[in-house]
């Protein structure tokens, strides 16, 4: 009827779902810590040690240009990935509109290095960086919603 194998399934099942609603518990909490760190309920970072937005901007530019990066110089990609970090950057401090052409900022963005690249390979990264604007401007928007 109970074997032992029955017995530590179901211990097993009941430690992981214990685990998963401690976890998910936790994230609101983080955030609501955020919000009374910073007095601010638009634009809260986590201000934990296990994340810096900075890190992860830098990192989201390195990977946008990956595609193009054995066909640039290191000077010319360094330029461009400190370009791109730059307009995050702006994106983090200031708010956005819906309207906003993030597809004429990465041509801006990108110009430089227009000549070394294929157009295939250029429309590739401009489509990537605009992709990418977009998706970090987003949560402005749904803010300003509502």
């Amino acid at each position: 009827m109970f074997t032992a194998a029955n017995v530590f399934g179901m211990l097993r099942s009941l430690w992981l779902l214990l685990t998963r609603r401690r976890a998910k518990a936790a994230a609101p909490s983080e955030a609501a810590a955020a919000i009374v760190m910073t007095g601010k309920i638009e634009r809260t970072e986590v201000m934990n040690s296990g994340f810096n937005m900075q890190a992860e901007i830098a990192k989201l530019a390195e990977r946008i240009v990956e595609p193009a990066a054995t066909r640039l110089s290191t000077q010319e990609l360094e330029h461009i990935v400190s370009r791109i970090r730059n307009a995050f950057e702006q994106f983090n401090k200031t708010r956005t509109t819906s309207d906003t052409d993030f597809e004429s900022i990465a041509l801006n963005i990108l110009e430089p290095v227009r000549s070394q690249l294929s157009k295939s390979e250029f429309v590739r990264i401009v489509d990537r960086l605009r992709g990418a604007m977009v998706g970090f401007c987003q949560s402005d928007w749904g803010q300003s919603a509502a």
